[in-house]
């Protein structure tokens, strides 16, 4: 176990080497914050995202075009700052849990310049739109769980139109995906999914999910350690294992179901005191399930729950006993899922003779 551990490099899930700064940490959204991200569409290019951590914060969040209208009052003291019109804007305006506010300018000049020529006049054209970004933080429900993370952000050809569009058509955008996000949902030639019930609202995914993982098979190739009764037995083990998603509910559901040959091999002397090498091997059925978290195909989730049976297939020596099962669960899973470790139980028949055990297991 010793050399097993000593062998593994990486980091691992809970790690993370990222240092935010200040700035970072009050205008921009936390890691994982939301998961469910709309792109509506309106007219002459402009647009509005929602980012959400659940589609029910869109009843706690208000009225948005009430939310527009506070935040352009609060700009006016800045509006000679925002009146170079060649250059691009984004503003981040945050409400944090006290009730205070904050904004932050960033003006970017472009490195070269556009015109439009016509009938021989030239006027500057300017290419990049102006972002703005709404930022606030909902209460949480209950005594479990944090509180919600929320950015609505509005992309403009140019900073001043957005007041034009407070007129309720932006709450009405935000009632829709409330009560349509249910409905079906269809691909477009671009290749997000569109809203059918208002094809101007889009998602990267079904229902605006942007993180759901990708199915994949996987092939499993691994060594492991296990003990049972007074032996340590070494084994290596191949099969495969399929990760899938159901994004059809609310919280996207990631399961993992595999079907895993697995050898161990046990030492002792034979009958004529000779050391021999015994071979039993167990064919093993492995479920998961847990709600998704962020990662792409390839990659093997953290779930929740996971249980594996596994059944006496080869039987040699007399360290099993005839119809041996092998019951895990409570897997914990290290460095990226390469390394597992789960508690199991041996028994015969119907729970005859327990014998509990652990495996430490190192996938390839």
């Amino acid at each position: 176990m010793l050399m097993l551990a000593a062998g593994i490099t990486g980091q691992a899930h809970a790690q993370d080497n990222r240092t935010l700064t200040n700035e970072a940490q009050t205008f921009e959204l936390p890691d994982k914050a939301v998961s469910r991200r709309f792109l509506v569409e309106l007219d002459k290019g402009n647009k509005m995202q929602l980012e959400l951590a659940a589609i029910a914060d869109l009843d706690r969040i208000g009225n948005i075009d009430s939310l527009v209208k506070v935040f352009l009052q609060d700009m006016a003291p800045f509006r000679d700052s925002l009146s170079d019109e060649l250059s691009y804007k984004r503003i981040d305006y945050v409400v944090d849990a006290a009730d205070r506010k904050k904004v932050r300018f960033r003006q970017f000049t472009p490195y070269s310049h556009s015109y439009v020529v016509e009938r021989g006049d030239a006027a500057a054209l300017r290419l990049e739109q102006d972002s703005i970004h709404l930022l606030g933080v909902l209460p949480a429900i209950g005594k479990k769980g944090g509180p919600h993370h929320f950015r609505i952000s509005f992309f403009m050809n140019r900073f001043d139109e957005l007041a034009a569009y407070a007129d309720g058509r932006l709450q009405e955008k935000a009632r829709i995906i409330r009560e349509k996000e249910s409905s079906p949902w269809v691909r477009g030639k671009d290749g997000r999914m569109y809203l059918k019930a208002d094809q101007s609202i889009s998602g990267k995914q079904t229902k605006g999910y942007f993180n759901a993982p990708d199915d994949f098979l996987g092939f499993n190739l691994g060594v492991g350690i296990q003990n049972y009764k007074n032996y340590f037995s070494p084994s290596v083990m191949l099969g495969t294992v399929a990760f899938f998603s159901d994004k059809s509910g609310r919280v996207i559901k990631q399961y993992e179901v595999g079907l895993i040959f697995e050898t161990n091999f046990l030492f002792a002397n034979d009958s004529t005191g000779n050391r021999k090498t015994y071979t039993n091997s167990f064919l093993t059925l492995i479920c998961g399930m847990g709600p998704a978290r962020e990662g792409g195909k390839g990659k093997e989730p953290y779930l929740d729950f996971v249980i594996s049976l596994g059944y006496l297939i080869r039987r040699d020596g007399e360290f099993f006993e005839k119809n041996t099962f092998r019951l895990g669960t409570g897997r914990l899973s290290l460095f990226s899922g390469k390394t597992k470790i789960e508690p199991v139980l041996y028994f015969h028949d119907l729970f005859r003779s327990v014998t509990p055990g652990i495996r430490l297991m190192q996938s390839f």
